[in-house]
C-alpha cells in the first residue's frame, strides 16, 4: 500500500487546477441535477447504508436553483408544490456548492470527475456493515483503524495538521475513503450506482461511486 502512505491530500479552490492535474477526482457532492428532484443513486445509497440512510441528503430539483440561498422556504413551497417534496435544510446549505458544480462539471468531464460518498467507502472497508455516525468518538476511532488497516500510515499526521489544512477532522476522514474510491475508479473496478446509468437534461450522470475492497 505504499502509494496509499505517501498519498498527499490537497486541497484547492480551482476547478480548473482540478482539470488540469487530476486524472481522477472523487467528489462528495451531487453531480447531475434530476428536473424532479428524484435521483437513482440516492434512493440505492440510502438502501446500502440502513439504517442510516438519512445520511445521504435528497438533492433538490434543478429549478430550486433559481432560489436565493436566503429563499429557503419560497424554494421548499415550490419544490412541494411541483409534487417534488420539500427541500430539508441539510440539502440546501449546499446549495451553493450543489449550483457551482453544476455549472462547471459537463457531461464530457464525468469520465473523471465522479460523483463519490465517503459512507459507502467506509461500508466497503467495513465488510458491508455501514459504520456509526462520525460525529461520535467511536465513530471516528472506527473511521481510522479502517483507514489505517487500508495503508493511511501518516492519517495522525494528516489529523493532527487538519487546522493548518482548513479542515476538520472528519474532512480529513472523508477525503480519504474518497482517494481510495477514486483510486479505484481509475483501475476500472469501482462499483457505481444505479447499474442502469440515468442521465439528466444536459447529460450529466446520476450515479455514485463506491470503493470495491476485496
Amino acid at each position: 500500500m505504499h502509494d496509499i502512505a505517501n498519498a498527499k491530500i490537497e486541497f484547492t479552490e480551482s476547478w480548473k487546477i482540478i482539470h488540469e492535474r487530476f486524472d481522477v477526482v472523487a467528489v462528495d457532492m451531487p453531480i447531475g441535477l434530476s428536473e424532479s428532484g428524484h435521483r437513482e443513486c440516492e434512493v440505492e445509497a440510502r438502501k446500502l447504508l440502513r439504517p442510516h440512510g438519512a445520511r445521504v441528503f435528497g438533492v433538490p430539483a434543478r429549478g430550486a436553483l433559481k432560489f436565493a440561498q436566503n429563499d429557503w422556504a419560497d424554494a421548499n413551497a415550490w419544490s412541494k408544490r411541483q409534487g417534488f417534496g420539500g427541500i430539508s435544510k441539510q440539502a440546501w446549505n449546499i446549495r451553493p456548492k450543489i449550483a457551482e458544480i453544476d455549472g462547471v462539471i459537463a457531461a464530457r468531464d464525468q469520465s473523471r470527475i465522479c460523483e463519490a460518498h465517503p459512507e459507502l467507502a467506509f461500508r466497503r472497508l467495513n465488510g458491508g456493515t455501514p459504520l456509526v455516525s462520525k460525529h461520535t468518538a467511536e465513530g471516528i476511532k472506527a473511521r481510522r483503524r479502517l483507514l489505517r488497516g487500508a495503508g493511511f500510515i501518516r492519517l495522525d499526521e494528516w489529523l493532527a495538521q487538519a487546522r493548518k489544512l482548513h479542515a476538520k477532522t472528519d474532512d480529513i476522514i472523508d477525503a480519504c475513503a474518497l482517494l481510495l474510491t477514486a483510486q479505484r475508479i481509475y483501475r476500472g473496478d469501482a462499483v457505481v450506482l444505479p447499474q442502469c446509468v440515468a442521465r439528466d437534461a444536459r447529460g450529466c450522470k446520476w450515479r455514485s461511486a463506491i470503493s470495491r475492497w476485496s
